[in-house]
């Protein structure tokens, strides 16, 4: 009896392992063939009240804001794919990309602001004129959707609750 359990158990293994090259294939036939593929890339736009290079309680997210996402190859000025959208009421794009973008450098940029005190794109510091990312099948990242980081356009001048922001938090304010 003990045989005939030793058995099923290494003849159920041997089923188990050889049936798992045909899940593989399988699974590779149900994708998209190269070059079909499609992403949405989706992110935020927000208006930066306090200059802070950050999101915080007083950041004010923009409707109908502009964005352009771009890919380039390698080489200057090699632009391979262009997409243009807006934020809807909450301050979020969603942007369908076609393609498969491997070999190329994608990244979202600001294009235009809904706020007429609000419109300078931030390029001291740290601050991000543009989010990086990736567009391929290849990375390990499942499905279609890729979230870019949160993009902003600075304020003119800090708004005045800013400073009491900056205590709260405990960290230095900017120069306002």
């Amino acid at each position: 009896m003990a045989r005939l359990t030793q058995f099923s158990i290494l003849f159920a293994g041997a089923l188990l392992f050889l049936s798992i090259p045909g899940t593989v294939d399988s699974y590779a036939s149900t994708r998209a063939s190269p070059g079909k593929e499609s992403f949405y890339v989706e992110g935020q736009v927000y208006c930066d009240t306090c200059r802070a290079q950050f999101i915080n309680k007083l950041t004010v997210f923009m409707p109908g804001a502009g964005v352009k996402l771009q890919c380039r190859g390698e080489g200057e000025g090699n632009i391979t794919y262009t997409v243009a959208g807006s934020t809807n009421e909450k301050g979020v794009y969603r942007l369908l990309v076609e393609g498969d973008h491997e070999d190329e450098f994608c990244e979202i940029k600001l294009v235009s602001s809904t706020i007429k005190d609000c419109d300078e794109i931030p390029n001291e510091g740290w601050a991000k004129q543009s989010s990086r990312i990736t567009l391929t099948v290849n990375n390990g990242i499942h499905g279609d959707v890729r979230i870019a980081n949160p993009l902003g356009f600075f304020k003119k001048e800090a708004l005045p609750e800013c400073i009491e922001l900056f205590k709260e938090l405990d960290i230095l304010p900017p120069d306002l």
